[in-house]
Parts: structure tokens; C-alpha cells; sequence
């Protein structure tokens, strides 16, 4: 991908989410920002013993899913490490943070995913929801996977939501433009890439979804029509 067109992609994410951002709150109807992730959801409970809990939520935004797990965990001693490209994102989780009571749980950083680096044995619990393919390319992409493997403890889960095999096309006049993601994968080849990635983990869900809707790109509003899988694997390569 030339660095050209890496520009106009993040161009374009940056004043979608900003829309979002500026207009919609946090749990507030009338936005996929109402609520946390069903999946995420579902993976609070294997946590339910824990003494302690340190998390890396990968393109977080505005706290969708952090604050809710930072909610739940809020009596023990809980970090989470959220990661946004956006600065306004990164300062919206703060003040959401704030007012939801969960401020000391927070660390905020504003990078591109491809820039931050996960250290190994680091996180009970990484996420990242429709995060990964905005990775500046499919080598970085494949790096970043194994960073998460390898940052992820004994009896932690990774907890990934990818869109793959992704087309938009003009509403108004259905003509196809590009694709505005940086890894756009085809679904069987994302699903065997993250098979080897996590061979040796304890496969909790894997599913595969066909979605569509429509998101503003400048003058324009696409239709997006996506594969979105979704992988939730535990570490037991010490069982």
C-alpha cells in the first residue's frame, strides 16, 4: 500500500469516527457506541476469580468495551491499557471514564496500533473489535498477532473481532469505491491465519457474521457490507 493512499484511509476513518465521537455518547442509544460488544460481555465471567486483572483493549475509542470491563473489576486491582489512533477518542474515554467512576482504571495512549508494542507475559485479557485491519499492512498485521499470543498469560484470553472480505459501494448510486481499510482480508484466510496463530490455545468461540451498513465518507455515504469474524481463545500451553 503507498503511503498515499494509507493517508486517505486513516483520513477517512478519522472524520467517521469523529462524527460518531462528537455526536453520540457512550451508552447512549442512537449509536454502535450504545453498548459494550456481546462478546466481550460474555467473557467478563471467566475472569470472576480474579485477585487482579490487566487488560489491553486495541483501538478502544471511547471506552465501549474498557469501561465495562473496568466496571465490573472495579474492586480489585484492574489496568487497563487502551490504545487509539484518535486523540479525541483518548479524551472522551477519559472524561467517560470519570464520570463512570473508573478513572484509575484507565491508561490511555494515543498511537496507531502498529506502533505499540505488547510485551510479552503482559495481559490477562487483550481485545481489539474491529481494530486489526486498520493496521498499516498485512506484514504488520501478522506481527501484531503474534505480539498479542505472545503478551498474553497463562489461562488469558485474546478476544479479537475482524472485518474481512469487506466492499462499499456509493448508496446513493451503488458504484463500488475502495474498500477504506488498511488489511482487507479474504474470511477463509483471516480464519486459517488466526488458527496458526493460536495453535496451542483452548478455542472459545469462532463465528462468522455478514453485516452491512451504512457509514458517512465524506461527501458521501457508503454502504459497507462485511465478513466480520470473530476469535475468543485461553492460553494453556502451561495446563
Amino acid at each position: 500500500m503507498t503511503d498515499g493512499r494509507l493517508k486517505q484511509i486513516r483520513e477517512s476513518e478519522k472524520q467517521s469516527h469523529i462524527e460518531v465521537y462528537s455526536n453520540s455518547g457512550l451508552y447512549k442509544e442512537g449509536s454502535w457506541l450504545r453498548k459494550p460488544i456481546k462478546t466481550v460481555l460474555e467473557i467478563i465471567p471467566h475472569f470472576t476469580d480474579a485477585s487482579r486483572l490487566n487488560v489491553l483493549d486495541l483501538g478502544c475509542g471511547v471506552g465501549r468495551n474498557c469501561i465495562t470491563i473496568a466496571q465490573s473489576f472495579k474492586n480489585i486491582p484492574c489496568k487497563i491499557d487502551c490504545v487509539d489512533i484518535l486523540e479525541l477518542a483518548i479524551r472522551k474515554l477519559y472524561d467517560n471514564a470519570e464520570e463512570l467512576g473508573v478513572a484509575s482504571c484507565i491508561n490511555g495512549i494515543v498511537a496507531p496500533i502498529e506502533n505499540y508494542t505488547i510485551k510479552e507475559n503482559e495481559y490477562d485479557l487483550i481485545i481489539a473489535v474491529s481494530a486489526l485491519e486498520h493496521i498499516d499492512s498485512e506484514e504488520s498485521f501478522l506481527t501484531k498477532l503474534s505480539e498479542i499470543k505472545n503478551g498474553i498469560r497463562n489461562n488469558g484470553i485474546v478476544c479479537l473481532v475482524i472485518n474481512s472480505d469487506i466492499t462499499e459501494n456509493e448508496k446513493t448510486t451503488g458504484k463500488e469505491i475502495p474498500a477504506q481499510f488498511e488489511v482487507n482480508l479474504p474470511t477463509k484466510k483471516l480464519q486459517t491465519i488466526l488458527e496458526n496463530t493460536f495453535s496451542g490455545f483452548e478455542i472459545i468461540k469462532t463465528t462468522v457474521s455478514e453485516q452491512q451498513y451504512d457509514i458517512p465518507r465524506g461527501d458521501i455515504v457508503s454502504n459497507l457490507k462485511t465478513k466480520v469474524v470473530t476469535f475468543v481463545a485461553k492460553n494453556r500451553c502451561c495446563v
